[in-house]
């Protein structure tokens, strides 16, 4: 590391560990410049890497990639966007811990092991050095505290993040303990009802959890929670406005971010301007064809702003999310890493202009970061294909959430592609109801959820009319824990996608109720 550079690097640790000084690394109209020190920085990153990490400079060897880029910024560019691209399954799973660790080998200490959720298989270790577990607590700890000057009362904050080895509630409670009253319960209605009443309500509560969590945490009556002053912040999964909406009745704000394991637990993070411009683009057709690709996934995406001199963002030909750690003290680097979440990333100068030509005002008038915006779609490897159109679980979460009747009984839901007796691979739209919770008329709540569906996913629309007769997709509700739904709980996270056989199907106790009218 040359002498500006290290320079570079400790003017910016040290301005990034105060909020204070943190304003002056986000000042507007700087943004450009930070993108073009962010791909310096993952350039100087790569090179780095190449040098010092056995796993990558095998991988790289393995693809025939260079391990220098040129010194013209233009040519650079260009090679960067050729450099291979690596994910769990090229890179993480073919090489040890150690080779993936700068100089091949785990420090004696000051190392922290987190553990992912196991959701799409078996559970994976990931290693946080001392450098990077420092950044990650200052940046939760500025974000926490830019949060914390609005609140009216003291802030307590109650982690009901799943505890242990998994990253998120773990890394919430270090970052937090230095800054606010912190308890950590983990996802345990009980703890948090039990908490606020010995606390009582002359606090701020800031609950954290995964969005499902929250919503039926203040579905239970135990507690007058209108006597509480409650703000939550969210991860592990999107959220639907509906749902927002729903969690807004008890708590005053619902702010999320995004992150994952295999990269950072907080890579982005909603703001109010994102989210009234999440709304604006749920209400106007022609808003969203300008700025997503919503008609493409069927989806309203998920949208968050990043600070582009910590993560390089790009797109790759299947609309894949790549995603560079840009840090060069990280243990463990990750170098245009695919998550297998689709997305894009727009800067906040080329959508202004557009809010202004639809007269959003509204939207102008929210508190804005001069940082790009990421657009996330959720994940390319949970989606269902249908005769030919893509359905994501997170289009039937956003149609049973819109729906009040669906969203107060329905606790959990989950796309089952699956083959039936005659070798038609057929889509089953299965909803669990909550506890004591049913729907008074389900054929009529199915043909609102497949309504929904139609209008956002014009592909399944046309899959659904063009289907095979005695293919359509069909709608069943469960009972708490049953048919379908008998091993939910059984992991960490939710799990919204289930391929079976035919001989799958037969047990998995398929409960068809309803099924898709072709005309729609």
């Amino acid at each position: 590391m040359g002498p500006l550079t290290w320079l570079q690097e400790t003017v910016v640790d040290l301005l990034a560990r105060r909020p204070g000084t943190h304003r002056l690394l986000l000042a507007p109209g700087f943004e450009p410049l930070r993108r073009r020190l962010g791909e310096r920085r993952a350039y100087r990153t790569f090179e780095r890497s190449a040098r010092l990490v056995p796993a990558y400079r095998s991988f790289l060897a393995e693809h025939g990639a260079p391990r220098r880029l040129p010194r013209d910024p233009r040519r650079a560019v260009e090679a960067f966007a050729a450099l291979p691209v690596m994910d769990k399954d090229s890179y993480i799973r073919p090489y040890s811990i150690a080779d993936r660790c700068v100089r091949g080998r785990i420090p004696r200490r000051g190392v922290v092991v987190d553990e992912s959720s196991g959701s799409s298989g078996v559970p994976t270790s990931w290693v946080r050095g001392p450098v990077e577990r420092r950044a990650s607590r200052e940046l939760l700890r500025v974000g926490f505290l830019r949060t914390a000057a609005g609140l009216r009362k003291q802030p307590f904050v109650i982690n009901a993040f799943s505890l242990g080895a998994w990253a998120t509630g773990m890394n919430v409670s270090a970052a937090l303990t230095g800054v606010a009253v912190v308890k950590s319960v983990g996802p345990d209605p009980d703890k948090i009802i039990n908490t606020m009443r010995e606390f009582g309500p002359d606090f701020t509560y800031v609950i954290t959890g995964y969005p499902p969590f929250l919503k039926g945490l203040f579905d239970d009556d135990r507690l007058d929670w209108s006597a509480y002053d409650i703000v939550c912040a969210f991860g592990g999964e999107g959220i639907s406005e509906g749902m927002r909406d729903r969690i807004l009745r008890t708590a005053h704000s619902v702010i999320g971010a995004y992150g994952a394991s295999d990269l950072e637990i907080s890579i982005a993070t909603e703001t109010e301007f994102t989210i009234a411009l999440r709304r604006a683009i749920a209400a106007d057709p022609a808003l969203s064809a300008e700025l997503t690709r919503q008609d493409d996934y069927g989806v309203l995406p998920n949208i968050f702003q990043f600070n582009p001199y910590a993560y390089l963002i790009e797109t790759s030909d299947d609309g894949e999310l790549l995603i560079t750690l840009t840090r060069p003290q990280n243990l463990s680097p990750r170098i245009r890493y695919n998550i297998h979440d689709r997305g894009h990333v727009l800067a906040i100068r080329d959508v202004l202009p557009v809010l202004r030509r639809h007269g959003l005002t509204d939207v102008l008038d929210a508190r804005l970061l001069d940082l790009p915006l990421l657009f996330q779609y959720g994940r390319s490897d949970s989606s269902v294909d249908f005769n030919g159109a893509v359905v994501p679980p997170d289009g039937l979460r956003d149609a049973v959430s819109a729906d009040p009747e669906l969203l107060d009984a329905v606790e959990n839901h989950r796309l089952v592609s699956y083959e039936d007796d005659a070798g038609d691979r057929r889509l089953h739209l299965a909803l669990q109801l909550a506890p004591d919770r049913d729907i008074a008329d389900r054929t009529d709540a199915a043909r609102r959820l497949l309504r929904a569906l139609r209008r956002s996913n014009a592909d399944l629309h046309n899959a659904i009319r063009t289907c095979a007769a005695g293919t359509e997709p069909t709608v069943g509700f469960y009972p708490h824990r049953s048919g379908v739904f008998a091993d939910d709980g059984a992991t960490l996270k939710n799990s919204y996608v289930r391929f079976l056989d035919a001989d799958g199907a037969r047990t998995a106790g398929i409960d068809i109720q309803f099924t898709a009218e072709r005309a729609g």
